[in-house]
């Protein structure tokens, strides 16, 4: 089901390959997807860093224990 379906007083059965709210609805959904990936791959970059730097130090550093 389209979301416009339900709060659209214009919707017809086909109407959003043409219609310009449903473009930009589109455009701002890719746009935002776009962002989210570009985060997640920033934050994967980060965390690939600071693992290379703890196995630099010399290996995995656990919790401390009995602090």
């Amino acid at each position: 089901m389209l979301p416009c379906q339900t709060h659209c007083s214009h919707y017809c059965e086909g109407c959003h390959k043409t219609c310009a709210a449903w473009r930009v609805l589109q455009q701002r959904q890719h746009e935002d997807q776009q962002r989210r990936k570009e985060y997640l791959r920033r934050a994967n970059e980060v965390c690939r860093q600071v693992l290379y730097s703890y196995w630099q130090a010399g290996g995995y550093i656990g919790p401390q224990m009995g602090h």
